[in-house]
């Protein structure tokens, strides 16, 4: 009996936990998948608060939003969709950590952050962090007293994150998520690959993290600990990332793959845009370019061409279009906003046009919906090159959109069945699973919960240096001392040759 209650008590302890998540991060997309994981937790019967950029209109109970002001306002200023599709690997690293320590400053200079510092010290009983954007938030552990922290990214599962929590990185059949390579790649590609997986690690801790440290100290204090001491206490890391979506590879047994967890079966849709989907006799292709890609800043002969390209099919089309637009066909309807996922999971849909992002590409897959992507940024390119070489959807280049290019694709599309024939094979094999994504990411929530973090996950690995990780200090020892041998023979060998050359010629003589 005294071991049930104390059982009954330590449950309704971890069931009732504060938990603080910290997402700092200005992307819509990576709101939804955060909040998707908040929302489980709180169905669980947790207590969440999440600290972001993304205002949430609905709070369930248990939920509460600490808003991180004026974030976007400057963001969206900088943006200029019909230069973004510029492909540049190098001026992507570069423009990642601008846009992480942005993220940072104004984070940490938020009203939104002065309202969590005012929380008492012991209020929450586990912290997790979205580290796609850096460090900056790191030293909250401290102020909360350090309690269990994990780590949560949307962002697939990126090599910097591997790397930090121990995995061994394989460069050599795992491209960097910048780069438009597959896992067979070049001996030309591979060198390319290596150099820019290393530099990103290197320039993330040489610089992004001591520039984000020194920002914290403002608000911290200046003996705050290193950020990599903090992200040392961080347990595991659950990533977006899963064999069917993404390139398969090995991982260590703190980073937990759940794939898809913002992926679930649609929910009723507004009235209006149920109708529209159950009266499209010949079907309907959804055009949306995201959440941090607008398609009212498409200039305007982008925008005349895919009208009249739409003008000219059969389908109903329903596009994400954030302002007013004129001309519009009659099989053309535009809303501000669509519930995504629902919409892909009607019966009616044949096509999905997108930009290739994340979250986007694992919900067609798992609604098994072909597609055609429009890369613009990061790993949207990657992602795309994936949907094309597994044959469930191709690309369209966009500084070549034209009415008839257009128009050639959707019926690539909607003329072979083997896209939509791949596309519900791969929805399929995404779905046999034991446990949901989401489930499986509340599970291990919970046991460092239970468990008061989940340190012995970690593999030797995550603090050794790359140099003992990969046994190269062994491979240089073992090739030097092969070196130092050889020579050594070779040096005995001419010294016995030359005196037995010597002897033969004081014979002679």
């Amino acid at each position: 009996m005294y071991k049930v209650l104390i059982f009954c008590f330590t449950v309704k302890c971890v069931l009732s936990a504060n938990i603080l998540f910290v997402s700092p991060i200005p992307s819509p997309s990576h709101h939804i998948w955060n909040r998707a994981l908040a929302l489980g937790l709180v169905n669980k019967g947790y207590n969440v608060t999440l600290i972001g950029p993304d205002k949430d209109k609905v709070q369930p109970k248990n939920y509460s939003h600490i808003y991180i002001e004026g974030l976007y306002e400057e963001l969206y200023e900088s943006f200029d969709i019909n230069e973004m599709s510029t492909y540049n690997p190098a001026k992507m690293m570069s423009e990642f950590e601008e846009w992480c320590i942005f993220a940072c400053e104004k984070s940490l200079h938020s009203q939104g952050l002065k309202k969590l510092l005012s929380y008492p010290q012991d209020f929450f009983e586990l912290i997790i962090f979205d580290v796609t954007s850096g460090p900056c938030l790191y030293p909250l552990m401290q102020k909360f007293n350090y309690p269990p922290s994990i780590a949560v990214t949307a962002f697939l599962l990126p090599t910097f994150v591997s790397h930090n929590f121990g995995n061994q990185l394989y460069p050599s059949y795992i491209p960097w998520y910048g780069l438009q390579y597959t896992t067979h790649m070049t001996f030309t590609e591979r060198v390319w690959n290596f150099l820019f997986t290393y530099a990103d690690i290197i320039r993330r801790k040489l610089s992004l993290y001591r520039k984000e440290h020194n920002i914290a100290k403002e608000i911290f204090g200046e003996n705050i600990p290193s950020m990599e001491e903090f992200e040392r206490r961080i347990s595991l890391v659950l990533a977006n990332t899963d064999p069917i979506l993404n390139h398969p590879q090995p991982v260590a047994p703190n980073i937990i793959p759940v794939g898809g967890l913002h992926t679930r079966k649609s929910k009723d849709l507004p009235q209006d845009i149920q109708t529209i989907l159950d009266n499209a006799k010949h079907g309907v292709i959804v055009f949306s370019l995201g959440t941090n890609v607008r398609s009212d800043k498409l200039n305007k002969p982008t925008q005349k061409a895919l009208l009249d390209a739409f003008s000219k099919i059969q389908e109903t089309v329903i596009w994400k279009f954030e302002s007013e637009i004129e001309n519009l066909p009659k099989n053309v309807i535009v809303r501000k906003w669509l519930p995504q996922n629902d919409i892909l999971g009607h019966p009616n849909v044949k096509l999905f046009i997108g930009h290739g992002g994340a979250l986007s590409t694992q919900e067609a897959i798992y609604h098994g919906v072909p597609m055609i992507c429009i890369p613009f940024i990061v790993d949207q390119h990657i992602n795309t090159k994936l949907i094309v070489n597994k044959k469930l959807g191709i690309y369209l280049d966009f500084k070549k959109i034209t009415s008839g290019y257009v128009l050639q694709l959707i019926r690539e599309i909607l003329d072979k069945p083997i896209y939509i024939e791949n596309m519900k094979k791969a929805s399929n094999t995404f779905q046999d699973r034991l446990e949901t994504p989401l489930e499986r990411g509340i599970f291990w929530v919970e046991y460092v919960l239970r468990h008061g973090g989940a340190d012995f996950l970690a593999t030797p690995a995550r603090d050794f240096s790359y140099f003992k990780a990969s046994s190269l200090d062994v491979i240089t020892f073992l090739f030097t001392t092969a070196f130092v041998v050889v020579i050594i023979f070779y040096k005995m060998l001419a010294l016995i040759i030359k005196i037995c050359s010597s002897k033969k010629k004081v014979k002679v003589n």
